[in-house]
């Protein structure tokens, strides 16, 4: 069931247009995550949600009820900031017990919610902040902070909660702990989130769905490992991060098969050949680009050959380096074509592989794994990596 709707939002301030035409949906009890750069009007979507700031055209429902001329006190959502943004002259507990006392806010709810209702001492004990009572604000830490608004937030047995940037102030052990307690909540209490986040991990670790808002249109939309290993254009993946980024030439398609090939003249091995999974909306001799994750990239072992019956796109080439971040090692390896790999595999995979800087080795770009994006009119964009090939 559709609990939250967006239905065509616009937005602009001093003329200029920040939302054009906002259409997005979210399903009761998920994490959804809208994505973008800073400034693209996230943040302005979340209070146009919840009532703080009037949208110039466009509807807002929830519970499939038109809640544009409500008030935001009226509207069942709690809108969680990237500052806790706590009351300075009362302690933890009196934070969070504040939304308890609205009475006109707690009868709306008590009468049309049916989620768990908590205690304020209860929710505490949920989000793992018993014992902060009577500390106040300046008493405890960013990430205790941030627990507290989260609990304010929930203590009022909202719809849907909002929360914008909610770890972009925490360091990285913060972060990660309250976004394991944001999923344990989410699955305990069956309450509706909307997140919004410039940090690709957020919504990883988080949602079961995201958007991607730029300029100010939802443009891409879906699963989020999905979103990232198919970007529906250039704008796109350079918003994501995307790296192993090539152009090259339609120069087969077989749908019979399953089969489009990309002819790329700067490769040698291969005979000069990537092979895709059939993707319609191509001709022959199109310009394309094609992208494939750094993580959908595999390092053979020495004893394993690629397998045709897959149809892999099989290359050698020499680590030209080798950065550990956070578990996962990043490789960047070497062709002879003078192409640049971006590949992401395990610490553990690349110690019991005995891989190092300056080692030659296989790699395996599956069919299954090729993306392929439309060239647009106009200059061209810059591809990240070593060379840009000129199809």
């Amino acid at each position: 069931m559709k609990l939250l709707e967006i239905n065509n939002i616009y937005k602009s301030f001093s003329g200029k247009r920040v939302l054009n035409g906002i259409n997005l949906d979210i399903e009761n009890g998920g994490i959804s995550a809208i994505f973008g750069y800073s400034g693209e009007g996230k943040s302005t979507l979340l209070k146009i949600i919840c009532g703080i700031i009037k949208q110039d055209g466009g509807n807002i429902m929830l519970n499939g009820n038109n809640v544009n001329n409500l008030e935001p006190y009226e509207r069942h959502c709690a809108l969680v900031m990237d500052e806790p943004l706590l009351f300075p002259h009362m302690n933890v507990l009196e934070n969070i017990s504040f939304g308890s006392r609205l009475s006109l806010n707690k009868k709306k709810h008590m009468e049309s919610n049916k989620k768990i209702s908590k205690s304020s001492k209860e929710m505490m004990e949920l989000l793992g902040i018993t014992g902060l009572e009577k500390r106040y604000p300046y008493e405890i830490s960013m990430g205790q902070a941030q627990r507290v608004s989260l609990a304010r937030a929930l203590i009022v047995n909202p719809e849907v909660v909002l929360m914008d940037e909610p770890f972009s102030n925490l360091d990285i052990i913060s972060k990660i702990k309250v976004r394991k307690l944001i999923k344990e909540i989410n699955n305990e209490l069956k309450i509706s989130m909307l997140l919004v986040t410039h940090d690709i991990e957020d919504i990883l670790n988080l949602s079961k769905k995201m958007f991607i808002l730029n300029r100010g249109k939802i443009q891409d939309s879906g699963r989020p490992k999905d979103v990232l290993k198919k970007p529906s254009s250039m704008d796109i993946a350079s918003l994501l991060g995307t790296e192993n980024i090539f152009d090259g030439i339609i120069s087969e398609i077989n749908e019979q098969d399953n089969l489009i090939k990309i002819r790329v003249p700067y490769i040698k091995q291969g005979q000069g050949y990537i092979d895709a999974d059939f993707q319609g909306n191509f001709d022959i001799d199109e310009h394309v680009f094609f992208v494939i994750r750094p993580e959908e990239i595999i390092i053979l072992r020495e004893d394993r050959q690629a397998s045709k019956s897959v149809r892999e796109n099989h290359f050698s080439g020499a680590i030209e380096s080798a950065i550990f971040t956070s578990r996962m090692m990043e490789i960047s390896i070497i062709p002879e074509d003078d192409l640049e790999f971006k590949v992401l595999i395990p610490f553990h995979a690349y110690e019991v592989m005995h891989l190092h800087e300056g080692k030659t080795v296989s790699i395996s770009l599956k069919k299954s794994a090729i993306h392929i994006i439309k060239k647009k009119a106009g200059p061209m964009p810059a591809i990240p990596g070593r060379s840009q090939l000129i199809a």
